[in-house]
């Protein structure tokens, strides 16, 4: 059996603190929709974060409204993160989506089809200040670069129309 010698940087495990920091409000998002829980996945945004998408721009309320909406046409879905990269004050994940399509979405009738795509997505994660000085890590401003056309095939839609 090989010996394995461990080593610690100087710095390594203030390093990972800060990582796990900025990282955080995006799991916490994640986390939040995946247990249906909009409200603590609103809470993750700063009042004026804006989401930038491929067709329109949402504010948190907005957001909300679109991660509401998908729920009702998959109540079951759930969201991976597949992969994180931190860049400065910038996170990107690769997520892969998956739920059943058992409401009907945009006159389109529910197919009872399990579904799935992926997305890639950053956000710009800054701080916002408490009333009491306190501070923590906020979502400012994400975009989402969807362009997986697999989910528009799967509930019936001809996929040149939507991506």
């Amino acid at each position: 059996m090989s010996e394995v010698l461990l080593t610690h940087t100087p710095g390594e495990d203030e390093a990972r603190a800060s990582l796990d920091e900025l990282t955080r409000p995006v799991v916490a998002f994640v986390d939040a929709v995946n247990r249906g829980d909009l409200d603590a996945a609103v809470d993750e945004l700063a009042p004026d974060a804006l989401h930038y998408g491929r067709v329109s721009n949402y504010r948190p309320e907005g957001v909300r409204v679109l991660f509401g909406m998908l729920r009702t046409v998959f109540p079951d879905l759930r969201l991976d993160i597949r992969d994180l990269a931190v860049d400065g004050n910038r996170v990107t994940t690769t997520i892969v989506a998956t739920g059943t399509h058992t409401g009907s979405f945009l006159g389109k009738p529910a197919t009872g089809q399990p579904v799935a795509w992926q997305s890639v997505d950053v956000a710009e994660v800054g701080e916002l200040d408490g009333a009491d000085g306190s501070y923590w890590k906020i979502l400012r401003r994400f975009w989402d670069l969807w362009g997986d056309p697999s989910l528009w095939r799967d509930i019936g839609f001809v996929p040149a129309i939507m991506c």
